[in-house]
């Protein structure tokens, strides 16, 4: 300070420089995350017209019914995203950022393997390994994934009447 170098602060109309890009980075993160979520939610909601109502069945609240819902759902929570970005959001870790791409990739090949194997079998796997990916114990999640996969089909078969792909071995 002695040899006049020093900056001056900013004076009360003006405002830090980095903060002001710190803040705008902040919320341009959020409003892409926002974006990115709002496209896959209308990619979601298009796929879903698209889904075969003979292989599953048809009801007036049929298999277009929930997916669709949560596709506009998660649209308009994208909306919120975009509209009200977070003051200071925070990212999860490395972890739970490998977890999260885990259970996305699972639950894409549940959907692959959800005609060919059946519900309750593609169910119960899907289960099994978003479990294991959490550290849980094989001894307890092999039998429960099944009993509540087996559950759910007979829900959705019996009660509701929405048939669910039985795949190789049958079903209910």
């Amino acid at each position: 300070m002695a040899n006049g170098s020093a900056q001056t602060p900013p004076s009360a109309g003006q405002s830090d420089p980095s903060s002001v890009d710190s803040g705008k980075a902040r919320h341009t993160s959020d409003r892409v995350l926002g974006f990115l979520c709002l496209a896959l939610a209308v990619w979601y909601v298009f796929e879903t017209r698209n889904f075969n109502v003979i292989t599953f069945g048809a009801s007036p609240v049929g298999p277009k019914t929930l997916p669709t819902l949560v596709g506009i759902v998660f649209g308009l929570l994208a909306l919120v995203l975009i509209a009200k970005p977070s003051e200071s959001p925070a990212w999860g870790s490395a972890t739970a950022w490998s977890q999260l791409v885990a259970v996305v990739a699972t639950s894409f090949m549940f959907g692959q393997l959800l005609e060919p194997l059946g519900f309750i079998v593609a169910s119960a796997i899907l289960a099994i390994v978003i479990g294991l990916f959490f550290k849980g114990p094989i001894r307890k999640l092999a039998p429960l994934a099944l009993v509540f996969a087996i559950v759910i089909a007979f829900i959705f078969n019996n009660w509701l009447e929405l048939r669910l792909p039985t795949g190789w071995w049958g079903g209910f």
